[in-house]
């Protein structure tokens, strides 16, 4: 058993920090010893934290339990006040890359003030990556939660879904069903990743499969954060600022690097890329 600072978007945020990225996390904690813990481990990972709201009361925890495969399932404990996500909207331009998604983006004591960041974001011309990282303990809400699901994808210039989220979300059984979802609420670019089987890109222009490398697994707690991570580092890196002049053979560096960055993860019991990882980045 251990313990450290994580969440999707956290995670996600940390790696990037490691590889030399500017980078804000745009989330909410308590002032308690938790959060205490987070807060320094942000800064120590150059991710800052200029957007967060800081309340008062406790901090929200994630238990993972990995089964005999070391997947993750997950049981949730927490502590809100009344007012949510209380933050400034940070000033977007478009050589901004902005990624949310998780439980937070379904929550609807924080959806206006998130619903105006996203706005603010897409008027300034900045790059939007939705993750839904949609969980098993969500399903009882499902009806209430997949408007706010599809307002997601219509914000979105690229969803990165795993099978497992679009089952869920909406039955679908394949990388092609999942991809009319997203086209019918209004976003062009889906990567479809489907664990050990693969990860499928599907673009107004063509489809592709890729395949990944087979490693000896030590946990995916924080793979699917890593690879959206490395998607952020590739568009960063090539200051890619319209998605749909991306290359077949950008895409591929693209999606390459992702699997890298979720690779490393996975034979970790880290949530993030390593220091060691991330210093052979910055020598690219």
């Amino acid at each position: 058993m251990s313990a450290c600072p994580g969440g999707a978007m956290l995670n996600s945020s940390i790696s990037l920090g490691r590889a030399g990225f500017p980078v804000s996390f745009i989330s909410e904690f308590a002032r308690d010893n938790v959060g205490n813990i987070i807060y320094e481990f942000l800064r120590e990972n150059n991710v800052s934290t200029e957007y967060l709201h800081l309340y008062q009361g406790s901090s929200p925890l994630s238990l993972a339990f990995l089964n005999d495969r070391n997947d993750a399932t997950y049981e949730f404990y927490e502590d809100f006040p009344q007012e949510r996500l209380q933050i400034n909207i940070p000033c977007f331009g478009p050589e901004d890359i902005v990624m949310f998604g998780s439980i937070l983006a379904v929550t609807k004591e924080a959806r206006t003030r998130l619903e105006e960041l996203l706005y603010s974001a897409k008027n300034a011309g900045s790059i939007i990556l939705y993750d839904p990282n949609f969980r098993s303990s969500q399903l009882p809400l499902l009806e209430e939660i997949k408007p706010m699901i599809s307002e997601n994808i219509a914000y979105s210039d690229i969803v990165r879904a795993s099978d497992e989220d679009m089952r869920m979300i909406h039955g679908c059984m394949n990388s092609d069903e999942a991809y009319d979802f997203i086209k019918m609420n209004g976003c062009k670019f889906l990567i479809y990743t489907s664990s050990s089987d693969g990860v499928y890109l599907k673009t107004p222009s063509f489809s592709k499969y890729y395949s990944v490398p087979v490693i000896e697994t030590v946990s995916t707690v924080g793979a699917g954060d890593s690879f959206n991570s490395g998607i952020a580092y590739m568009l960063h890196s090539r200051k890619i600022r319209d998605i749909g002049c991306v290359s077949e053979k950008i895409w591929n560096e693209i999606i390459g690097k992702a699997i890298d960055f979720a690779s490393q993860v996975c034979m970790s019991t880290e949530n993030y890329i390593s220091n060691d990882f991330a210093t052979g980045l910055k020598k690219i």
